[in-house]
């Protein structure tokens, strides 16, 4: 349980509250631990050229008496871990974080299975509540209709915004999540609390206006599960695995939509539209804390940042970094095709904010840039505008054809998570 709570948000915040005396990691109980967290052939291969990769066959590894002579002859030309000679040119003094070994614990790939499978489940749970947000209101349209006295189409607008706001969003929170300094937690969580609070203005709004502004941002952020919840999935398991989790996470994102019209269904049929967006907030309300005290950060790359960062203030050795780390130093507005957008920006951010940036720019230029991309964007939109067509159609014909009441008229998207199970 305590290596679960650990990488929460809610562990994060113990461990600043008791200055690092509850929850701590091996290397803060036995700070000599941190040459072990070390990799040598990284750290050589920057030592060589600058770069954590291994070094190369056809170069030699000195052996242990080398790198005796190599302390003793010279420090400041020689890593004082691996006795590798820096080159003058290339070379950089770095020593690269990596994993214990094979099986350290904190490598979300070598978590056991019962913690895999139940971050697995709050992941789907997220993706759920989020998901369910769309068409949950599709159950109310009818109110909409008669409390602002607004036009059938113009109230279906609600539904259209929010669907609007989770496709622009992950343009920038699923890249956000994939920056070593950020990782995806804060991602979660911090556009997760802006979702909830945001409902209670959807559901205290004075006008129409009103109503599809909170139904835009709620989807806006709301939105990066949907495009980051398959790479948290792929965070825990191995290839021939990520396969089934990923399945299993396609899934909650359908029942989701499925689900909306008939949960919300019942609620508006006695309550109005309103209920259906109290019935969203306590849903994601409950997900959330769920999620602040059980939800570890699942990004290799975030969580050995955050090692290197505690072995440098445990030993005052400033040139411990990760992997990621390292590369994020070297990343220049030159990285993206837009690098006249960037450059503009070199001069009055610091070097996280250029991150960020190219992190952001990126995605953009590989949709316009690589055909298979934006072929596959193109699919799915259509895949998309035709599930969400048939939240405002299925109405038209069974409440207004066969009867059905809004309850009862929910059911007829069961066939949906009937027909995605069967192809899973």
């Amino acid at each position: 349980m305590a290596e679960l709570v650990r990488d929460t948000v809610f562990g994060h915040l113990l461990r600043l509250a008791t200055r690092g005396r509850v929850l701590q990691y091996a290397e803060q109980k036995d700070p000599s631990l941190w040459r072990a967290y070390l990799s040598d052939e990284k750290t050589r291969g920057m030592a060589q050229h600058g770069q954590p990769e291994p070094t190369a066959h056809n170069e030699p590894v000195p052996s242990s008496e080398d790198s005796s002579r190599t302390r003793a002859g010279d420090d400041r030309d020689a890593n004082e871990a691996t006795g590798q000679r820096i080159d003058t040119e290339k070379g950089r003094d770095m020593n690269v974080v990596e994993w214990f070994d094979e099986n350290d614990s904190e490598n979300p790939m070598n978590w056991s299975r019962s913690k895999k499978f139940f971050v697995t489940f709050e992941i789907c749970l997220l993706t759920w509540s989020v998901y369910i947000g769309s068409s949950i209101y599709s159950a109310g349209t009818q109110t909409v209709v008669e409390d602002f006295g607004v036009s059938q189409v113009k109230a279906t607008l609600g539904l259209t915004l929010f669907v609007a706001g989770y496709g622009v969003g992950p343009m920038i929170w699923a890249p956000m999540s994939e920056i070593p300094m950020i990782g995806r937690n804060p991602v979660y969580i911090g556009t997760l609390v802006v979702f909830v609070v945001f409902q209670l203005g959807a559901a205290l709004a004075t006008n129409f206006a009103m109503l599809l502004c909170f139904r835009f941002f709620t989807g806006f952020f709301g939105s990066p599960v949907l495009a980051t919840g398959g790479a948290s999935i792929a965070d825990m398991y191995r290839p021939k695995k990520r396969a089934y989790g990923i399945g299993i996470w396609g899934i909650a994102a359908v029942c989701g939509p499925v689900f909306g019209p008939l949960v919300g269904g019942f609620a508006a049929q006695a309550e109005g539209w309103t209920w259906t967006i109290w019935e969203l907030m306590w849903l994601s309300g409950f997900c959330l804390i769920l999620l602040i005290f059980f939800l570890p950060e699942t990004s290799s790359s975030n969580i050995l940042y955050r090692r290197a960062r505690r072995l440098r203030k445990l030993t005052a050795i400033e040139n411990l970094k990760s992997e990621a780390e390292i590369q994020g130093e070297q990343m220049t507005p030159k990285d993206v095709s837009l690098n006249q957008v960037a450059s503009r920006f070199r001069s009055i951010v610091n070097q996280r904010s250029q991150i960020a940036l190219i992190a952001i720019i990126r995605p953009i230029t590989l949709n316009f840039y690589e055909p298979i991309v934006l072929s596959l964007n193109l699919y799915i939109a259509l895949i998309y505008g035709l599930l969400y067509i048939w939240f405002e159609s299925f109405p038209i014909v069974f409440e207004g054809i066969y009867h059905f009441k809004l309850g009862q008229e929910g059911l007829a998207f069961v066939g949906i998570l009937v027909g995605v199970i069967v192809v899973m």
